[in-house]
This record gives C-alpha cells, sequence and structure tokens, in this order.
C-alpha cells in the first residue's frame, strides 16, 4: 500500500480467504456469485494503532478509534465495488480503509460508523471515483501528510483528501482544492446538475430562460471559488 507510505511497524500483509468472507457475512448465493465474479483476492495490508505509530486513540460514547484496518481488494472487473466496500466496512466493527484495485486504477473508501447501544451504526461509506495510480493528488494521502492528532483525526483526514481528489477530478482542476471549500463545491455542483435536468425537462420558453439564468449564476458561482484556489 505504497500510496500511503505507511511505517514498516503497522504492516500486515496477510491474505483473507474469500471463503472467510462468506461465511462472516452469512452471504447469500448473489452476493457469494458477486465475490466470485469480481474479486481476485483480499490482503490485511497493515494495521495502524498508538504502539505502533504513536498516534492517540480517540474513545467516546459514540465513537472508538482504537485502530485503523487497511485493506486491499484486487478485482477481476469493474461494476461491484460499491457493493464489496460497503459489505467490508459492516464486515469490519473497525476504522477500515479499502483500496480497490484494479489494474493500474485504485478506489479508497472509508465509512462512518458510530457506536448505539454496542451496535456499529453505519452512517455514510465515502467512495472515491477510480484514479490512476499515478495521480499527483495520491501524495496527499502519505502517511506524513496525514493529521496525526489522534486516530480519529487521522481517518477523518483520509476521508477529506478523499472528497478532495474526488471533486478535484469531477471539475477537471488540475490543482487540489481547499478542504475548507469541499462542501461548499459539492453543493454547488449537485445543483448545477439537477438544473440541468430540470432544464432539459422543461418546455416551455420562458421558463427555460428562467432556470438557464440560475444555473449560469451557479456556474459563475463555482467558477468564482475555483479561480482562487
Amino acid at each position: 500500500m505504497e500510496i500511503f507510505n505507511l511505517p514498516i511497524e503497522c504492516k500486515i500483509d496477510k491474505n483473507i480467504p474469500k471463503e472467510v468472507i462468506y461465511k462472516n457475512a452469512e452471504a447469500n448465493e448473489k452476493l457469494k456469485r458477486i465475490f466470485i465474479d469480481n474479486v481476485e483476492k483480499i490482503r490485511f495490508m497493515y494495521l495502524v494503532n498508538f504502539s505502533n505509530s504513536n498516534i492517540q486513540s480517540y474513545i467516546s460514547d459514540k465513537e472508538r478509534f482504537e485502530e485503523i484496518d487497511f485493506i486491499k481488494i484486487v478485482l477481476r472487473e469493474k461494476g461491484k465495488e460499491n457493493i464489496i466496500s460497503e459489505l467490508f466496512h459492516h464486515l469490519i466493527p473497525k476504522s477500515t480503509v479499502i483500496l480497490l484495485e484494479f489494474k493500474n486504477e485504485i478506489l479508497i473508501s472509508t465509512s462512518n460508523k458510530r457506536i448505539d447501544k454496542e451496535r456499529i451504526i453505519i452512517e455514510e461509506v465515502f467512495n472515491s471515483n477510480w484514479i490512476d495510480v499515478e495521480n499527483k493528488m495520491l501524495k496527499e494521502l502519505e502517511y506524513k501528510k496525514l493529521n496525526s492528532t489522534n486516530l480519529k483525526l487521522f481517518y477523518e483526514d483520509i476521508t477529506e483528501k478523499v472528497r478532495v481528489i474526488n471533486l478535484s477530478k469531477k471539475l477537471n482542476c488540475e490543482n487540489s482544492i481547499k478542504s475548507e471549500n469541499v462542501d461548499l463545491l459539492e453543493e454547488l455542483n449537485k445543483e448545477i446538475e439537477e438544473l440541468k435536468v430540470i432544464r432539459k425537462k422543461e418546455t416551455q420558453i420562458n421558463r427555460v430562460a428562467e432556470i438557464q439564468t440560475k444555473l449560469l449564476k451557479k456556474i459563475e458561482e463555482r467558477n468564482k471559488i475555483l479561480r482562487k484556489e
């Protein structure tokens, strides 16, 4: 997992048999077939905790960050990566970074988990787009560039940088977008895409003109932020 350049002390590098996943997930035949057809191999690559990284744990009533697991899944083909990543996040109670690999591309997956009466609840899964392994933005994910205040902030920093890479790629930005602008740009991008869909469906000329005006304002608002990057 050279992308993260994690310390050698954190290295595990052990194979996880697919059969173990079927059993623990109590997979039905459909899910089992997805694994057989799409997954080549699974490896437990790294484990980061206080003893091997000196990064403090973070424990509260609703969150536990005592270790972070890094799992690599080599795929035979694309198409079921969202199902596969979500299944792994449900199977592993600890905070996990999943790296799906297909040829010269990778997809990075993290999740937001909370504790509810000793049950682990997944509130959201964050998947990157497929990224070329030579993409220079991946350097922002190197271990030494991540927030090492505690394991919660370390993990959240990975998620935040994945969002930045996604948005930069979507908006075709050569440079990385600033983290503080990600929420606003994601919202603007969503509104722009929604207005495009509404404009396409509208048949009344005056309404099309009205929607177009709103659309151009949103695009200009987005571009204004990007020009400052």
